[in-house]
């Protein structure tokens, strides 16, 4: 049942018109945008072992090297990952890259840089997101080593994630982005030209000839392909909502193990310490040391977020110390 009225299939509908804008930037701005691969400039490529190679849209071309040019950072100075990612994730997706590259940077917050390439599945419902990671300072040394370059907007920075090129925010990019958003508008401007002359037209024709018979037809049409849009709405929206269902059922079933390591730190005493971890879903197996394992074994238990807390092997004392060996098998609550 939905928790609220603005609730259909589990998908919250306040969120179609970030889904909406998210679709267009895709279509306009996206990596593989088929606009884009059409207006966008072409840069020239410095590899780090000093060739060059052309590309448009991050497709390389058989192109002579042009003045807008990029530097690919070696490998060593990145720190790449690639993600998978629901489609439904695309609403917020920006927010939620800022937020992974804050919590995967080992670099201070300045002096963190970052860039991210998205790309859709051949299914259509997962997003691929090569990601990159690097230090602004550890970047403008090389550039300044290796290009003598000491301004972050002279050029733009790239770098090889996954086998793709991602591009570097924050750097020399800025320039690009305003050409292809002005060839943007300029080609927007004709198309909305063309497509007012284009229904001025028809709008004449359709006045001259007096087609009333012909408007109703294209009524109808317009009313059925509504109708299977809204039916084709319906089966995706069933789709998410299993997909939902699914992954809360996984997030309950397998909880985190970092979760779990945390909480275990925080309720283990400086006396005593874990050896092995080993989870299994919601079944945790622990070989630990501690100078009073049964007082252990007792505060463990007494936890809610444990179902059970049992001991398979009995608690045995280390050589001639006061330190205990102890083993302990821990089930966790389904509902925590």
């Amino acid at each position: 049942m939905a928790t609220n009225q603005f609730e259909v299939f589990g998908v919250d509908m306040r969120d179609g018109g970030r889904l909406w804008l998210a679709a267009w930037r895709d279509i306009l701005f996206g990596d593989d945008s088929p606009v884009r691969q059409q207006l966008d400039s072409m840069v020239s490529l410095i590899r780090p072992d000093g060739s060059v190679t052309t590309y448009q849209a991050s497709r390389q071309i058989d192109h002579p090297p042009v003045t807008l040019e990029a530097v690919a950072l070696p490998d060593e100075l990145v720190l790449s990952r690639t993600l998978q990612l629901p489609t439904i994730a695309e609403a917020d997706l920006e927010a939620a890259l800022m937020l992974e590259v804050s919590a995967s940077s080992p670099f201070a917050p300045d002096d963190t840089a970052a860039g991210w390439r998205i790309a859709r599945s051949e299914s259509g419902d997962q997003l691929r997101v090569d990601l990159a990671i690097l230090s602004r300072g550890a970047a403008m040394a090389y550039l300044s080593d290796s290009h003598d370059i000491h301004d972050p907007l002279a050029k733009e920075l790239w770098a090889d994630c996954g086998g793709n090129w991602v591009v570097l925010r924050g750097f020399g990019e800025g320039r690009r982005e305003s050409d292809y958003r002005r060839r943007l508008w300029w080609a927007g401007g004709w198309l909305t030209a063309a497509l007012v002359l284009l229904l001025a037209l028809a709008g004449l024709s359709s006045f001259l000839s007096g087609r009333d018979l012909n408007n109703l037809a294209v009524m109808q049409q317009e009313t059925r392909a509504a109708a299977g849009e809204a039916l084709k709405l319906r089966d995706e929206l069933a789709e998410v909502n299993t997909a939902i269902i699914e992954l809360n059922t996984l997030r309950r079933e397998l909880p985190s193990p970092q979760l779990e390591i945390a909480r275990l730190t925080e309720l283990l005493p400086d006396s005593s310490y874990i050896v092995q971890y080993t989870q299994n879903g919601r079944n945790i197996r622990l070989r630990g040391r501690s100078t009073d394992a049964a007082t252990l074994q007792q505060a463990l238990t007494d936890e809610p977020i444990f179902l059970s807390v049992t001991a398979p092997q009995a608690i045995s004392r280390v050589g001639n110390t006061d330190v205990e060996q102890f083993f302990l098998d821990l089930e966790l609550k389904v509902n925590r």
